[in-house]
């Protein structure tokens, strides 16, 4: 698992507020902020299970683990679904179990929607993604000179970053476009366009609004249109509370109160006009069939796919691994995308092995304030390398690595509850506080060690990250260690 799927939105599973590092090629630039927010959860990754009982019981595990309510996920090969089911609890109000068929709020995986539509209009000769976005928005303000299309798209436009945006937006129980719109203009810009990566709504926001002016036509009606009706997304709209959404899944997310986490509801009662940056809503059923028509190529030119899983390119010259509406990245020779949502939603793609992995949940977090949220990341990871042997982790041929016996102390401290200044940094002390009471408790039936083989190691930031295969006596698990310059653990946490 590349340690940039924790940065690219996935802010769901993350205790502090977003801040939109870079994203690295194979694993540029997210130590900065996952290594602050660090959740140990059970990775059963057992191979000697069959299939069916082995996803099911590491799916039940993490949902217990990380105290999610409900869960649904969905494996698809070469178009078609091969496993699909729910798991858990979608209202805790009135007990509704989770099945293949509830509908959850997808967030930001909308992203990958809106800039197929934008690379739609592109194949029609009705947007240059290298024109300036004042060419489709008349009324932009000046400071945005020099926005592109492409650079909304890649998130390189330089706009307000998220959880800075809106900044001016009144809170009203129904937002229009041009409120929406006159607050972005409002927004102070984070740098130049080209300048820098920095993960925006702000951008596919006004993506939104070229696709209308462009189009003529409302954005959800575009949508459904040239997308959710062709392919077959039956249960998908975009977000509408004033109509009824029958099988929805309530959200939920967690919030430290005191010594424990304490599950809250996330109230998102503000409808707002255009919300092509996060507002659609779906089913696991629904993204299998978003991925059928990817695969298939029934949606877009393989040339206008190929733009969107290219990775962007800095004026500096360095590359971030982000497309269009599509995180970046490689494991064991194949490459793959995937992206998430902060309402606890993740979809994977592996083209080269026909495999797509979706895990939709209810435990997001909030855009601001302090709340944990699902490592659907995690989830989709570990299922991935359960069903396809291809993409899990290989030892390493060169095994001479110090640090194992480091990752050996840490285990060892967490299982004991204890969190020695000597071994971690203040940060990762403070973050793995309340871990580290239940660690003993998650791994106590593996039995003792019996080897450990580094998989994978980079340097970065001053830090040192390696992931290792710990054997046991009863399973298999996968861990992260990071450690800095000074030799003190700045993280260490489940990879899959």
């Amino acid at each position: 698992m590349l340690l940039w799927r924790y940065i690219s939105d996935n802010r769901a599973m993350r205790g502090l507020i977003f801040q939109a590092n870079p994203p690295r090629q194979n694993q540029l630039g997210r130590l900065a902020v996952r290594l602050r927010w660090l959740v140990v959860v059970l990775l059963a990754v057992s191979t000697n299970l069959g299939y069916a009982d082995s996803v099911d019981d590491f799916v039940r595990a993490e949902i217990k683990r990380q105290r999610i309510p409900g869960a649904a996920i969905a494996v698809v090969r070469d178009g078609k679904i091969t496993k699909s089911r729910g798991y858990g609890v979608a209202d805790l109000d009135h007990n509704v179990s989770v099945t293949a068929d509830t509908v959850f709020a997808l967030a930001s995986i909308t992203k990958q929607f809106t800039a197929t539509l934008v690379m739609k209009l592109v194949e029609e000769g009705k947007i240059d993604l290298d024109r300036d976005l004042s060419s489709y928005l008349d009324d932009a303000p000046a400071t945005w000179k020099g926005i592109t299309i492409r650079n909304l798209l890649n998130h390189t436009a330089g706009l307000a970053p998220l959880g800075k945006d809106f900044i001016g937006l009144v809170r009203l129980p129904n937002i229009s476009t041009t409120q929406m719109y006159t607050a972005a203009k409002a927004d102070p810009l984070s740098g130049k366009p080209g300048e820098k990566w920095s993960y925006s709504d702000v951008g596919y926001f006004l993506l939104g609004m070229v696709i209308e002016r462009v189009s003529g036509q409302k954005f959800s009606a575009f949508l459904q249109d040239r997308i959710l009706v062709p392919i077959g997304m039956k249960t998908a709209r975009m977000a509408d509370l004033n109509r009824p959404y029958l099988n929805l899944a309530k959200g939920y997310t967690l919030v430290q109160v005191g010594d424990r986490w304490e599950i809250y509801n996330i109230r998102r009662d503000g409808q707002r006009e255009l919300t092509s940056h996060y507002g659609l809503f779906g089913t696991v059923k629904d993204l299998a069939q978003w991925d059928a028509a990817l695969t298939q190529g029934s949606i877009l030119q393989s040339s206008s796919l190929e733009q969107m899983l290219t990775a962007t390119r800095l004026q500096d010259g360095s590359i971030v691994p982000y497309g269009f509406g599509w995180s970046l990245a490689e494991r064991q020779g194949h490459a793959y995308h995937y992206h998430s949502g902060i309402t606890g939603t993740f979809i994977l793609r592996v083209p080269s092995l026909k495999l797509c992995v979706i895990v939709l949940t209810n435990l997001g977090r909030w855009a601001s304030g302090a709340s944990r949220g699902a490592d659907t990341s995690m989830i989709a990871h570990g299922i991935a390398s359960l069903v396809e042997p291809k993409f899990r982790w290989r030892p390493l041929v060169h095994q001479d690595n110090p640090l194992a016996a480091k990752a050996r102390e840490v285990f060892d401290a967490l299982v004991a509850g204890r969190l020695p200044a000597t071994l971690f940094t203040r940060e990762a002390r403070e973050s793995l506080a309340l871990e580290a009471q239940e660690f003993h408790s998650w791994y106590a039936d593996l039995g003792a060690i019996r080897h450990i083989d580094l998989v994978h190691q980079s340097e970065e930031i001053g830090e040192i990250l390696s992931i290792f295969r710990f054997e046991f006596a009863k399973g298999v698990r996968i861990f992260a260690l990071a450690v800095d310059q000074a030799g003190l653990v700045t993280g260490f946490f489940p990879d899959a």
